[in-house]
C-alpha cells in the first residue's frame, strides 16, 4: 500500500465527528481484480499514528499490501433507521434467503450484524432504493447501472 493511500486513510480517521461512528470503510481492489473492503473502527477521542496504521494494515489486511486503495469513506451516524431481517426483506421482496444471499454477494445490498448476534439486518431505506431504482431485472438478474 503506498503512503498517500495511507495518508488518505488517515485523514479520514483524523476528521472531527460529533458523534459516533468511528468507523472507516477502506474499499481496495487486488492485484487479481477483485474488490473488497475493511474496516478500522478506533474509539472515540482515540487517535491513530501512520505508524500504528501501517501496522495494523500488515498484521490484519495483508491482502492490501500489493493493492490499490479506491475509496475510504467515514459514514454519518444515521437517525431513526429501521432495521429488517432476512425474513422481512424475503417477504417483502417475495424471494427466497438464497436469493437475498446472491444479490448480497454480489453487492446489491449491504447487509449489518448488530454487536453481539450473528444475524444480518438490512436498512429499509436501502431496500426502499433498490426497488425505486428497478435495478433487479425480470428475470432475476441485476442491473448495476440503475443504481448509480
Amino acid at each position: 500500500m503506498t503512503k498517500e493511500a495511507l495518508q488518505e486513510i488517515l485523514h479520514v480517521l483524523e476528521l472531527d465527528y460529533e458523534t459516533e461512528p468511528s468507523l472507516v470503510y477502506v474499499f481496495y481492489a487486488t492485484p487479481d481484480g477483485r474488490v473488497n473492503n475493511f474496516s478500522i473502527s478506533v474509539r472515540k477521542g482515540g487517535t491513530m499514528s501512520r505508524k500504528k496504521l501501517e501496522a495494523l494494515m500488515q498484521r490484519e489486511y495483508p491482502a492490501t499490501r500489493e493493492s490499490k486503495i479506491l475509496a475510504v469513506e467515514r459514514p454519518e451516524p444515521a437517525k431513526n433507521v429501521e432495521w429488517l431481517d432476512v425474513n422481512d426483506v424475503c417477504r417483502m421482496l417475495h424471494i427466497t434467503d438464497r436469493t437475498l444471499r446472491r444479490w448480497t454477494g454480489r453487492g446489491l445490498f449491504h447487509p449489518s450484524a448488530m454487536e453481539g448476534c450473528r444475524k444480518l439486518y438490512y436498512r429499509r431505506d436501502e431496500i426502499d432504493r433498490v426497488l425505486q431504482s428497478k435495478a433487479v431485472q425480470e428475470n432475476g438478474r441485476i442491473d448495476k447501472t440503475a443504481l448509480d
